[in-house]
């Protein structure tokens, strides 16, 4: 049978995991940005993150014959500090133009705080400007 990964973090992953969805008859992965169990603590953190999204690991995936897409976002449990959220807003665009890059995502909220309702509005506001999809994050409860 043959399918798409809508949902999966291959950053975090082994080429061994590209190796097993090729073999189960994964045609597609798409990953969505997401947190990375620490706070980034600038901006260019995330430039390099999103690099590694839109750059890397589309090549790391094409070895093993397997698409790579991704979404570019600021994840809702990193929206708390609205200077860095600023700054990180302020890149996204960039990526928004890689061929890989699907859309907005995953956005949405963890918390439901003031900021991350600010930061998810932001994020909205961006795809709209740019007529791109979107990915939303459901809190963890």
């Amino acid at each position: 049978m043959r399918y798409i990964e809508p949902h999966a973090h291959m950053v975090s992953r082994t080429t061994d995991d590209y190796v097993k969805l090729v073999q189960a008859g994964c045609q597609a992965v798409c990953e969505p940005a997401f947190w990375a169990g620490f706070d980034r603590s600038s901006a260019q953190g995330f430039h390099d993150y999103y690099c590694q999204l839109t750059k890397y690991e589309p090549a790391r995936a094409a070895k093993f014959g397997l698409p790579h897409f991704c979404w570019i976002c600021l994840n809702p449990k990193e929206a708390e500090d609205l200077k860095l959220a600023e700054d990180v807003l302020q890149i996204i665009p960039e990526f928004l133009d890689a061929p890989t890059c699907l859309g907005v995502g995953e956005i949405g909220l963890n918390k439901n705080s003031r900021n991350e309702l600010e930061v998810l509005e932001r994020h909205v506001a961006i795809a709209a400007e740019r007529d791109e999809l979107i990915l939303v994050h459901t809190p963890h409860l």
